[in-house]
């Protein structure tokens, strides 16, 4: 069965693992993300690749706008040294094998879809929550990625059209993770450096209503959006990922939140099908994965193509049926 490299690039740490075709790790490694030039990027790329056992190809999550049909990175999110290269141009050069590269939402909601929450769906949508919120919207079965490579990136949705000048009012802001941690310190007093995600969880649940009430409000403005969602696309299934959605208590006041939402209509509405992903610290690796082997499957190289041809033009139907077959 052949293996493959697959890699995860974060603002901090870049994970690494050999995977096979059946989402198989025969390892699993992390490192520091280089991020003083573009050069010593690169050089960090292609030092994992060569410090790794032989393998068929190179599968990449990243943040960023990526257009994974051309390999081109217009940005890396957080990582200010990418910007407008094409990465699969630059590692097939170097490492002589096929690369594919795809933004790390996408292959988390992916994920979800080949082997997790979404794999009975056809038409779906992930919602990260993380620093900022991202996401993947599928249809088809496949990710949906717009003109701009941008579909699906809703840290950029604004939430309060009065002050919708305000940078505070788009989703990544009042709808990641700092928000709440944000919101939190404000209703507990207690300093934002001192207080995680984890924390606040823990003293909800052990009874402390203001935590609770400070978990309800972060819970309903994503309801908000996630009610917008269902409208605009009108999916079966919202998978909500990130490390808070192994929470139960956030996904529990969500559905409360959607519930009461639904009572503004005037008659009754669909409300929001939700559930959390089943991949968490993995779901990039394994998304990355996934988009690397439906690319290979989809590959027609053009050479392939003009030799079927030549068989055909020459008359020799009995070499271009079997060539075709065996592949």
């Amino acid at each position: 069965m052949k293996k493959y490299l697959v890699i995860d690039i974060g603002g901090t740490y870049t994970k690494y693992a050999v995977m096979d075709e059946s989402c198989r790790f025969y390892s699993k490694d992390k490192i520091e993300t280089v991020k003083s030039d573009l050069e010593s990027f690169i050089e960090m790329l292609v030092w994992i690749y060569e410090s790794t056992e032989e393998v068929s190809g190179i599968a990449i999550s990243s943040a960023g706008m990526i257009d994974s049909e051309t390999g081109f990175m217009y940005n890396g999110g957080s990582l200010f040294i990418i910007k407008n290269i094409n990465l699969v141009e630059i590692l097939e050069h170097r490492c002589h094998v096929p690369v594919t590269v795809e933004n790390d939402a996408r292959c988390a909601g992916l994920a979800e879809v080949w082997k997790g929450a979404l794999s009975e769906c056809r038409n779906s949508i992930a919602l990260i929550i993380g620093t900022a919120i991202g996401g993947a919207v599928v249809v088809d079965r496949k990710v949906l990625k717009g003109k701009n490579c941008m579909a699906g990136e809703f840290s950029y949705i604004l939430t309060n059209g009065k002050e919708a000048d305000d940078r505070d009012q788009i989703f990544a802001v009042n709808g990641g993770m700092p928000a709440l941690i944000h919101l939190a310190s404000d209703r507990l007093g207690i300093s934002e450096t001192e207080l995680t995600g984890e924390m606040i969880f823990s003293r909800a649940n052990c009874g402390e209503q203001e935590a609770l009430a400070c978990i309800r409000q972060y819970a309903r403005t994503l309801a908000v959006q996630i009610n917008n969602l269902q409208f605009i696309f009108d999916p079966e299934k919202i998978a909500i990922g990130g490390g808070v959605s192994e929470q139960p208590l956030l996904l529990q006041l969500i559905r409360e939140e959607l519930r009461s939402l639904s009572k503004v209509y005037p008659y009754p509405v669909p409300v929001a099908e939700i559930t959390n992903c089943q991949f968490f610290n993995d779901s990039n690796l394994i998304g990355a994965l996934y988009v690397h082997l439906r690319a290979q499957e989809e590959e027609i190289r053009p050479e392939r193509v003009r030799e079927l041809l030549d068989l055909v033009k020459n008359r020799r139907e009995g070499e271009y049926l079997r060539a075709l077959l065996l592949g």
